[in-house]
Order: structure tokens, then C-alpha cells, then sequence
């Protein structure tokens, strides 16, 4: 699936409201939401052990195909390839649940 199918599926699939996901490393987070053409994400307080965020996070779409161009490398274990991508751009470990949630 190309990183622009996967984008639209994820904008389509995400309401307003927002849903709960968890990263990889457990921690929850909240309120992934969509409002235009933006992601954003929340703290959530009603599922633990949540993640720390001091203010609500925006994913761009430019942002979002960035980290989905390394998904691939991440999945199949490629050493390094996490630390890669968090120096060049923060959220990923959201953007990489969000891929690993509507990729399938």
C-alpha cells in the first residue's frame, strides 16, 4: 500500500472524536483525531500507563509520509532505524502506531 493510500485510509478511519491507540512500547495515547487535514494527538487519562504529553501534538500529512517511508525497515527490524527517524522528526513513535493500526 502506498504511503497516500495509507494517509487517506487513516484520515478517513479516524473521527472527529478520536480513538485510543497505544505505541509500541505500551503506552497509551489519546484522542487521535482529525480536524481537516491534520492528525492530532492527546494525552489520555482513562487508560493507563499513558503517555506524558504537556500539549496536544499535530502529525502532517508531509510528516506522516516522511516516517511511513521507514515503516517498512522498522517492521522487518532493521537496526538503528528508529533512532534514525526520531532525529529527524519527533511524534514517530505515534505515527508508527497509527501506520501499524490502519496498515492492515
Amino acid at each position: 500500500m502506498s504511503g497516500e493510500t495509507l494517509w487517506s485510509r487513516v484520515i478517513s478511519g479516524l473521527s472527529s472524536s478520536g480513538e485510543d491507540l497505544q505505541t509500541t512500547t505500551g503506552l497509551w495515547f489519546s484522542r487521535a483525531s482529525v480536524q481537516g487535514e491534520k492528525l492530532y494527538i492527546d494525552s489520555t487519562t482513562e487508560r493507563t500507563p499513558s503517555c506524558n504529553l504537556s500539549k496536544q501534538r499535530s502529525i502532517s500529512k508531509k510528516d506522516f509520509l516522511f516516517v511511513y517511508s521507514y515503516y517498512d525497515r522498522w517492521v522487518n527490524g532493521e537496526t538503528g532505524v528508529r533512532h534514525e527517524v526520531t532525529r529527524k522528526l519527533r511524534n514517530t513513535a505515534y505515527i508508527f502506531s497509527l501506520i501499524s493500526r490502519f496498515a492492515d
